[in-house]
């Protein structure tokens, strides 16, 4: 007879025994609510209609329209990148994802993606606009990017911009402010330009030259509209050009 295998079996049970006995010391569950399980039951359930929901809400994406009053923004572009939108998710699919994609193409300058249920997306587009002709020879747009286009393609009467390379986004900046002054007062500015020594001078139509200057160039401008504001306006088609590089006042070329 082996006594040493009885002896282990016997030691197991009771090592068992003793266990069974601990947890039933410590009752770990004494202090669980009555209504625990039934509040996990209704977690539980109501996961399961959300997701549910949720499926049903995520058709595959069908229709993708796009619109917006494009002019130099390739539609093929667009269709590049938005033809994997095409079979996600309605709910699923990442709006942010897309809508960086397309605005980071040229001539975009913003995109605003649309749901609408069940299965169709609206892109609105919105184009950057033509600021004018950069030194004869570029588009400068109104993001201060430069590109090359068809010249044929673009208006007779657009401004011309010139500067030194890297000057573009100052030339702009000095164009847009220009430009609203001007067109407050019913005048037109048909050029701006910031030559290699750093001196401005723009153009207005008919063809009446404004000298800036390098330094000061806030308040001489504010010095010619009040000008403008005051007495010169009405005689504007007489004056041959304005001189403004001085630290006070102003001098006028009149037309013979």
């Amino acid at each position: 007879v082996n006594f040493f295998s009885k002896s282990k079996k016997k030691n197991k049970k009771l090592k068992k025994r003793v266990f069974i006995g601990k947890l039933s010391k410590l009752n770990l569950f004494r202090n669980v609510p009555k209504n625990f399980y039934f509040k996990i039951g209704w977690i539980g359930l109501l996961t399961i209609v959300l997701f549910l929901c949720f499926l049903a809400l995520n058709r595959p994406i069908e229709l993708i329209n796009v619109s917006g009053d494009l002019k130099r923004v390739p539609l093929k572009s667009i269709e590049n990148n938005t033809n994997s939108l095409r079979n996600k998710g309605f709910l699923s699919f990442n709006a942010s994802e897309v809508k960086e994609k397309i605005e980071s193409l040229d001539w975009v300058q913003s995109a605003e993606i649309i749901r609408q249920w069940p299965n169709k997306i609206d892109i609105k587009i919105t184009e950057e606009s033509l600021l004018g002709i950069w030194n004869d020879d570029l588009i400068l747009n109104s993001s201060g990017k430069l590109y090359v286009v068809d010249k044929r393609s673009v208006p007779t009467n657009i401004p011309r911009l010139n500067g030194p390379k890297g000057s573009e986004r100052d030339v702009m900046n000095l164009f847009i402010k220009i430009d609203t002054l001007l067109t407050g007062r019913g005048l037109y500015l048909e050029a701006l330009t910031l030559d290699v020594r750093g001196s401005w001078s723009f153009t207005i139509k008919p063809t009446i030259e404004i000298k800036l200057g390098k330094t000061e160039i806030d308040q001489k401008l504010e010095r010619f509209f009040l000008a403008l504001d005051q007495t010169l306006l009405a005689k504007i088609n007489k004056v041959s050009y304005i001189d403004l590089r001085y630290s006070e006042g102003l001098a006028i070329s009149w037309k013979k």
